[in-house]
């Protein structure tokens, strides 16, 4: 997206050291919390990527959801709640949807633009009519493949379009857009154009793995899982009838679709939440966790093609907004992170990085980032819950450099300092920890999945 710069690891040494307090290691972190950790691996089947695969909550790809079961099985932990229930890390409203099928009210907050307009459609699939989506598809589609128009009549403010949508593609998938009513003219209308967004990776080169897209070989020696799609060009009926399925999956899923009309999302920031004090009955969210993830690189494509950034600056600009998780991420200029026990952490990680290789430098930055802005998130949080109301915080931990950094502690940490009570901490899943970080002396098995369970006094 950028040229990426060289970051001297000293800056952030000397931003850790000029912190107060000691702090606390790993292991000190680990006894302080083992009192209200809890084995839960009966939920490991809801924790990790590609678990939201019911009807009604399948319709749109989005590989950072999280499973609705885990969600009904935390509101089955708690009695007498009093919505709204809160979802500061909205993505593709899975929270909402629950929420809505057990009649609460609800409300999500999320900055990336195409998640926060996607989840406004889906809470709204009750109102929307399936005979009529595939009628206009099926006309939409037809004009599209009757189209004289040879080239795409715009080029996509993503970088990876160059590689990723040839243009035989691309002017079919904007031929089809045209043809659709406009987006915001109605649910129907909506509906079609993310039936349209869905597809968009499927027909395209690339792949979402990792911290971005991904320009992979189909078929890789050795490599059974997660094919590419280098050099694939699907014909334009083969573009259409990708389009068709995608509404017709829709049409499938509608019937099974909650009614969303006490949910609500809307475009904002969790670090300065759009919300007036104590007016929150509980809170169900998952955070971007500090992988290295760019969110503004992995939905690139859709952001583009769905209008919701037209030039590279607008792109940027949003990345540079979005929660420090991620390697480009801009420094802390004000750090508010003051938690000895964090601070240690990263302390420790900062000399394990010692000699290694060039993207420390911006990896400390990230993690400095990263915690100083759930801070902030999490003061928010106090701020916005009603008093006695329940919040649960989904989270995986990390490795760098061969330290392990225990964000799910380092969370729960911070939120007792500033002033919530943590109940427990399930712990869903044991992860193994990358190839790379053993190398590094890293233990294998140590990194987790878990639910941070907090409540406001």
């Amino acid at each position: 997206m950028t040229a990426r710069r060289t970051v001297d690891p000293a800056i952030w040494r000397g931003l850790l050291e000029s912190q107060p307090g000691k702090g606390a290691g790993v292991g000190d972190l680990r006894r302080r919390f083992r009192k209200v950790e809890e084995p839960r691996l009966d939920l490991g089947v809801f924790a990790g990527p590609g678990r939201r695969v019911e009807p009604g909550y399948r319709s749109v790809a989005y590989k950072e959801a999280f499973s609705p079961g885990l969600v009904r099985a935390i509101l089955d932990g708690w009695s007498d709640l009093d919505g709204p229930l809160l979802d500061p890390f909205a993505g593709m409203g899975t929270s909402l949807l629950v929420a809505s099928e057990r009649g609460m009210s609800s409300c999500g907050i999320e900055m990336l633009p195409y998640p926060c307009w996607a989840t406004g459609v889906l809470i709204r699939a009750h109102e929307a009519t399936p005979e009529q989506l595939t009628e206009i598809a099926s006309v939409a589609t037809a004009k599209a493949l009757r189209s004289r128009r040879t080239t795409p009549d715009r080029a996509l403010a993503a970088p990876a379009a160059s590689w990723a949508l040839p243009p035989e593609v691309l002017r079919v998938l904007g031929s089809i857009q045209r043809a659709l009513p406009d987006r915001g003219s109605g649910v129907d209308a909506d509906f079609l154009h993310l039936a349209l967004l869905s597809v968009v990776e499927g027909v395209s080169r690339s792949v979402k793995d990792g911290t971005s897209l991904r320009h992979r070989a189909r078929q890789r020696e050795g490599r059974t899982r997660r094919p590419g799609r280098k050099d694939q060009l699907l014909s334009p009926r083969e573009v259409a009838a990708a389009f068709v399925a995608a509404v017709e999956g829709l049409c499938d899923d509608l019937p099974k679709m909650p009614n969303g009309s006490q949910a609500a999302v809307v475009g904002g920031d969790a670090r300065r939440m759009p919300l007036m004090s104590g007016t929150i009955g509980a809170a169900i969210f998952s955070p971007p966790y500090p992988n290295r993830y760019d969110y503004s690189a992995i939905y690139q494509l859709e952001l583009a093609f769905g209008g919701f950034v037209t030039s590279s600056v607008e792109l940027q600009g949003l990345r540079k907004r979005l929660l420090r998780s991620h390697l480009e991420a801009p420094p802390v200029t004000r750090p508010v992170l003051d938690d000895p026990a964090v601070l240690g952490i990263l302390r420790s990680t900062a000399d394990a990085a010692e000699g290694g290789p060039s993207e420390r430098g911006r990896t400390l930055r990230m993690l400095v980032g990263y915690f100083d802005d759930m801070h902030q998130a999490l003061s928010e949080l106090v701020r916005v819950l009603r008093p006695g109301a329940p919040a649960a915080c989904v989270v995986g931990t990390q490795t760098y450099f061969g330290q392990p950094v225990p964000t799910d502690l380092m969370l729960a940490s911070i939120a007792e300092r500033i002033g919530l009570a943590v109940e427990r901490i399930w712990v869903l899943r044991h992860k193994r920890v990358a190839v790379q970080q053993r190398a590094r002396g890293a233990t294998a098995g140590g990194g987790r999945e878990s639910v941070v369970v907090f409540r406001r006094p």
